[in-house]
């Protein structure tokens, strides 16, 4: 038998061809655990450079609060590696890991240019109605840089395809491990003492959360974030106590309806949105979109002003809370939806019109799950209920849509339609919808045009959406008070703006029309921006010992609202809508929002009062119900 021999020197290529590849294969390995490895860092960065909008704020952060940033990369490494430990394999990890940041920066990126407001975890985590609002955040367009970070993403979960970097355990040690490591992480925060101490040893306090502006621009938004997601529960105030409450209100006395009050309807509408928006300077519009309440405004039984709101562009809820239970967000976790706090029955205006046999009705033409109002109003006294479904499948009444909501007429022809069927007085709150964000693409068509303006097409847009809305939510104005005008029985009408609209990214429209000058800003800037108009009018006199006057020089703080219409009908007053009117008489428009030089020294003791008050009813033990 002829054995058969290779020629070396012919067989020397394969092998170093061969060599090369098995070479370049354990590279490629390399790369790929290496990117595992660094996926997490990238992750962070990303994250934390949307958040500041750039590289010089950016680049402050990292050379100035090392232990918040160590503090923030530990989180997203902690995060990753748990998410790694579950799926084995590197690239879905990083997937997951990549979309999560994706969305969470945009939505902090959008929330923050079109609300003035951070990202909060009760954004995400709370199911609170939040997602609805930050999903139309999201509709903006998105800078291009923000693409290329994006970009970065796709590239590295490209390589880890490649590479097929994974941990090479099996699922019986690797899912274990991974609740070991999660339970390690929750027993190191599961008491307030070690939250503290974690929190502080990386430089981060729980007092930060009281300013959330400080908060994320000091923390950066991974810190900013777990500080208010380890503090979310309301904190309790060191002077709270029975005997404090007792003292704070134990000089009031509950005092009964006047002997003339004539226990008239009462009609309480929150307009989404709505403001004077020929307040912009150098803005002039085809017609006037608010020509009823100009005239309603103008007449001699009606009080108007200016009412303080701690929203701008969104947080519809916050202002929403305090009008109706006259307690206070201020001290509540910054940007948190009020109502999550109410899980038992609460004293509220609305539960005063109650036990004085009133019928409480809301009427919301959107989904009852939004911002836990389902839940919560009827712990505050509300007996009816009414959202969407309801506006939709009504047997007589025909449901309007307008800029993609329910319109505002639909909601006037079910409130005139519940006051004509009712025996007993009614208490009825109605929240419209039809001019909520996003203004872009709104209308196809519009009743009314910008003539003239500053501004560039794309906002110019948006300002005519939004003005188109507002003249129909001035059309239903005119139309309710037409009704009360008409009526025999006594009514009383309460309408207000929630906050301003978003009209641009980073106050634009505002800017631009040099109402306001964000890098300057005067007292008259502050306060325009956190005020919206209101009016409260009757078909029968106010009582002229009234908090407030027949006029429209009548300032007011969301909380007292309420209670100015109390005093003009005579209706009954509570201890603590007796304190809030003395709180009134020191300063009539209090808003933590507003510059503190603005507010007299003897305000403050009030305003910690308020806010103990409200603890003792959201978190306490109600001893100011008793």
């Amino acid at each position: 038998m002829t054995r058969y021999f290779k020629n070396p020197v012919t067989r020397l290529p394969r092998v170093l061809f061969f060599s090369h590849i098995k070479w370049f294969r354990i590279l490629v390995r390399v790369l790929g655990y290496l990117d595992v490895l660094l996926f997490p860092l990238y992750s962070y960065l990303v994250l934390e450079f949307i958040h500041y909008n750039g590289a010089v704020r950016f680049m402050n952060f990292l050379k100035n609060r090392t232990p918040a940033v160590v503090f923030g990369l530990f989180v997203v490494y902690f995060l990753y590696f748990v998410i790694l430990l579950i799926c084995k394999k590197g690239y879905i990890a990083s997937l997951i890991t990549a979309l999560a940041t994706t969305l969470i920066a945009f939505a902090d990126y959008f929330k923050y240019a079109l609300t003035g407001d951070y990202l909060y975890p009760w954004d995400v985590f709370a199911q609170t109605g939040n997602i609805g609002e930050l999903a139309s955040l999201l509709s903006t367009p998105v800078e291009w840089w923000m693409w290329v970070l994006v970009l970065g993403f796709a590239v590295a979960i490209f390589v880890q395809v490649v590479s097929k970097p994974e941990i090479p355990v099996k699922a019986f040690l690797r899912l274990p491990l991974a609740l070991v490591l999660a339970f390690l992480v929750y027993n190191s925060v599961s008491t307030p003492e070690k939250v503290q101490k974690v929190l502080n040893e990386n430089s981060l306090y729980l007092e930060d959360m009281a300013l959330q502006t400080s908060n994320y621009s000091a923390n950066g938004f991974v810190g900013a974030f777990v500080v208010n997601l380890l503090s979310s529960n309301v904190e309790k105030p060191e002077n709270y106590s029975e005997e404090y409450i007792d003292k704070t209100l134990g000089g009031y006395e509950f005092i009964a309806e006047s002997e003339d009050f004539e226990s008239p309807d009462i009609i309480l509408v929150l307009s989404e949105s709505f403001w004077d928006v020929r307040l912009l300077p150098g803005v002039e519009f085809s017609e006037n979109p608010l020509s009823n309440w100009d005239e309603v405004t103008g007449r001699e039984n009606t009080v108007s002003g200016r009412f303080f709101t701690t929203g701008f562009g969104g947080g519809t809820v916050r202002p929403e809370f305090d009008v109706l239970t006259g307690l206070t967000t201020d001290k509540l976790p910054s940007g948190s939806v009020p109502w999550q706090y109410i899980t038992k029955s609460t004293e509220s205006y609305v539960s005063l019109y109650k036990d004085l046999g009133y019928t409480t009705v809301a009427m919301h033409p959107y989904t009852s799950s939004f911002y836990l109002r389902k839940e919560a109003y009827p712990l505050i006294g509300f007996d009816e209920l009414y959202f969407e479904d309801t506006f939709y499948n009504h047997p007589d009444i025909p449901c309007w849509v307008s800029g993609k909501q329910i319109n505002d007429a639909t909601l006037v022809n079910h409130i005139k339609n519940y006051l004509d069927f009712a025996r007993d007085p009614v208490f009825l709150f109605g929240i419209s919808m039809e001019n909520h964000q996003p203004y872009t693409n709104k209308y196809d068509e519009h009743e009314i045009e910008v003539v003239s303006s500053p501004f560039d097409e794309k906002l110019l847009l948006d300002v005519q959406n939004y003005a188109n809305g507002l003249l129909h939510a001035d059309r239903a104005l005119g139309a309710l008070v037409e009704y009360i005008d008409a009526r025999e029985k006594p009514t009383v009408l309460v309408w207000f703006g929630d906050h301003l609209p978003t009209l641009g990214s980073n106050y634009a429209a505002y800017n631009q029309s040099g109402m306001i000058n964000t890098s300057a800003m005067t007292v008259e800037m502050k306060e325009a921006i956190q005020s919206t108009p209101y009016l409260i009018y009757s078909n029968f006199e106010f009582k002229e010992d009234a908090m407030v006057s027949v006029g429209d020089n009548n300032d007011i703080s969301s909380y007292n609202l309420l209670n100015a219409l109390s005093t003009l009908i005579g209706s009954p007053r509570t201890p603590l809508m007796q304190y809030l009117e003395q709180f009134y008489n020191v300063f009539p428009y209090y808003n933590v929002r507003l510059f503190k030089n603005l507010f007299p020294e003897e305000i403050w003791e009030y305003v910690e009062k308020h806010a103990t008050i409200t603890y003792d009813r959201v978190a306490g033990n109600k001893y100011s119900e008793k």
